[in-house]
């Protein structure tokens, strides 16, 4: 059987190329296997590029997380030596963060301005931002103020960093920002379609996996509405309601104002790129893969899309992940030839499933 792997990364646990080295070498024993490591903007954007550019260079620098610790981290400059990757979630995301660490009323996107900075010291003028898997709600502001921005309330004091004093911001003044990155193109590259703003807002919908309370939440949406406000009159730009604005706790939409950055689905701009449906075509079964399979797959990830085009070219899909929302899946009944494997279902509990995930998933595809 020909066996085309599309596995994205179960988050915390196996990188999407990780996952699809683990199947391939299992399966590769009984089938034909292709495989290609996908990505939506969120963890693995970078992997997913580097892997269609075997001589892209991966380049070390230091950035501040989400809670201002100065890290290690990598951006990937191409081979055309022009085009910078930046994965917000390799600078300030959720990835390996204890829950009881979060903050998300004081996490900032400050790191991803520095990484940016650096992109165009390596000579960048092309920068993709893979938007999503962060632990920062403060919609670009920190991002902002590392590369030039000055944001004061009305007094004219510069604000902290984070997403709360945002409740106080009442000028943003770009034009540092604007005269560095004159002559740069930038897009992001988002993992959901979600406005800022709205009943399907950053914070409503992604606050409380950033560790916010109902509280906390409310507060997120009120802090990022007054920013909103602020950098649309900066800008002169409509973002409030502008689909895929939320990505990535809205950096998305500081992208969007100050950069004025086309908001590009990261799953169908990879998917164009890696050439899905060529190999689609070729495929007897689709393997996909991602820790968590429920509603928010098919809202932009990479994962709702291989199963969206697997459907148009007819092809049995099975999809692995760490444990499936089986309340939030009713409508995957429209998909007649999908099938879903948990890897809770050869582990012990889903503790377990996390921690040995490359375990578990070889002994499920030794099932296949």
């Amino acid at each position: 059987m020909r066996i085309l792997l599309l596995p994205g990364a179960f988050k915390g646990s196996l990188s999407a190329l990780r996952a699809g080295q683990v199947l391939a070498r299992v399966l590769s024993a009984r089938h034909t296997v292709r495989f290609l490591p996908i990505s939506d903007g969120g963890d693995g954007f970078i992997e997913a590029f580097s892997f269609l550019d075997p001589h892209a260079r991966l380049i070390k620098t230091y950035a501040k997380n989400a809670f201002l610790k100065t890290k290690p981290t990598r951006f990937l400059m191409l081979s055309d030596g022009k085009t910078a990757v930046i994965e917000t979630a390799r600078i300030c995301g959720l990835g390996g963060i204890a829950p009881h660490t979060l903050d998300p009323l004081h996490a900032s996107s400050y790191g991803v301005g520095q990484v940016l900075l650096a992109a165009l010291k390596q000579g960048a003028t092309r920068i993709y931002v893979g938007l999503g898997g962060v632990a920062c709600s403060d919609g670009g502001a920190g991002l902002a103020v590392a590369c030039g921005a000055r944001l004061s309330d009305k007094k004219g004091s510069l604000l902290p960093l984070g997403a709360q004093p945002l409740l106080n911001v009442a000028r943003a003044d770009f034009s540092a920002l604007q005269t560095t990155f004159k002559r740069i193109k930038i897009w992001g590259v988002t993992d959901v379609t979600n406005p800022v703003l709205g009943p399907r807002s950053s914070a409503k919908v992604f606050g409380p996996q950033k560790g916010a309370t109902a509280q906390q939440v409310a507060l997120l949406d009120k802090a990022l509405t007054r920013w909103t406000h602020v950098l649309e009159q900066a800008t002169g730009r409509v973002i409030a309601h502008t689909p895929a604005t939320a990505a990535a706790g809205a950096i998305g939409a500081g992208l969007y104002g100050f950069f004025h950055a086309p908001l590009l689905p990261g799953a169908e701009l990879l998917a164009q790129k890696a050439q899905w449906e060529q190999h689609l075509s070729w495929a007897d079964l689709i393997i996909t893969s991602e820790g968590k399979l429920d509603a928010q797959t098919f809202y932009g990830k990479a994962p709702g899309l291989v199963l969206k085009l697997a459907k148009k070219h007819k092809k049995p899909v099975l999809f692995i992940c760490g444990q499936a929302d089986w309340k939030a899946l009713s409508h995957v009944r429209s998909l007649p030839s999908l099938s879903i494997a948990q890897l809770t279902d050869f582990a012990p509990c889903l503790q377990a499933a996390k921690k040995q995930a490359a375990r578990y998933l070889g002994r499920l595809g030794k099932n296949i």
